[in-house]
């Protein structure tokens, strides 16, 4: 036990702490008065926990280690809360950074969520598109392709992250007149303010389909399994280790080949074979797509 809690002491004291405060405001209303509701400031900080954990799994692969703290006292007269993160520096820069709770040593590619969020403004995402190792992603929604950092799309399209946001922004500040959010930094500094106008792109991810397509490319060694003389579709490969999987045929010049009689095929032939896999997952299943690009002897 004592060790545990002496091992539990080291750790902590390896984390920095980064202190940043949430601000309410809006006038003709309790928050004029300094007052909120205790329900509203409850979830808004147990959304705000979601919203760093969350942040924190996402960017880091679930690796991050991060405690988020009050360090006042959260009241119904409190209209500013005070956060402490424990986090390594590396980490706690980032995750405030990518939320736009702080500025980012990097600038993120697309900005950060909380500009992302403002710019897409409700429109439903259709798609995420991440290809193979690219740092970048392409999130397609109703009003047209962004192209985003990809821990930035795996965010905005996160329903925990999207519900916690609500909590955090929108929700206690629903229908107040000239309400205002604001993050100020540890220096008292204004990160971030969002106005009234800008409020209500704060609401909860839309119900709709949304898919993330992942499209990978690598060369195997593989044989023929199945062949089809008709079409492009039909035919299935078996790698060395044994394993066979469908696939379509996109290399057109080996297909002209094969439909001209101008190839044949023994059992134990192998090729070096190009195949493209394309992973499209959404919030219910996952679908696993493998087509032949290229095809060399």
């Amino acid at each position: 036990m004592a060790e545990a809690k002496a091992v539990k002491r080291a750790k902590e004291k390896e984390l920095s702490e980064k202190k940043f405060t949430i601000s309410y405001d809006a006038k003709e209303s309790a928050l004029s008065r300094h007052e909120i509701s205790a329900k509203d400031l409850g979830e808004a900080i147990l959304g705000m926990h979601n919203l760093i954990e969350e942040t924190a799994s996402v960017i880091s692969n679930g690796s991050a280690d991060v405690s988020l703290k009050v360090t006042t006292p959260a009241k119904e007269g409190s209209v500013e809360v005070v956060f402490a993160l424990l986090a390594d520096p590396a980490t706690a820069l980032k995750v405030l950074g990518i939320l736009g709770f702080a500025t980012p040593v990097a600038a993120f590619v697309g900005g950060s969520l909380v500009e992302l969020v403002q710019q897409i403004k409700g429109k439903k995402i259709t798609s995420v598109t991440i290809e193979g190792d690219s740092e970048n992603a392409e999130v397609m929604t109703t009003g047209g392709p962004i192209k985003v950092d990809k821990n930035l799309a795996k965010l905005i399209t996160n329903t925990k992250i999207r519900d916690a946001l609500h909590k955090v922004i929108q929700a206690p500040l629903t229908g107040k007149k000239d309400a205002q959010f604001k993050v100020k930094g540890s220096a008292e500094n204004t990160v971030i303010a969002i106005k009234e106008a800008a409020i209500d792109d704060f609401s909860r991810l839309p119900k709709g389909t949304l898919e993330e397509i992942t499209v990978e490319t690598e060369v195997v060694r593989a044989s023929f399994a199945q062949i089809n003389f008709e079409s492009s579709k039909g035919w299935r490969i078996r790698k060395h280790d044994g394993s066979e999987f469908a696939v379509t045929v996109k290399d057109k010049t080996f297909l002209d080949k094969v439909h001209k009689n101008q190839k044949t095929f023994q059992k134990d032939d192998n090729y070096n074979i190009t195949i493209e896999t394309t992973t499209t997952s959404r919030p219910t299943r996952a679908t696993i797509e493998r087509a032949i690009v290229k095809v060399k002897e």
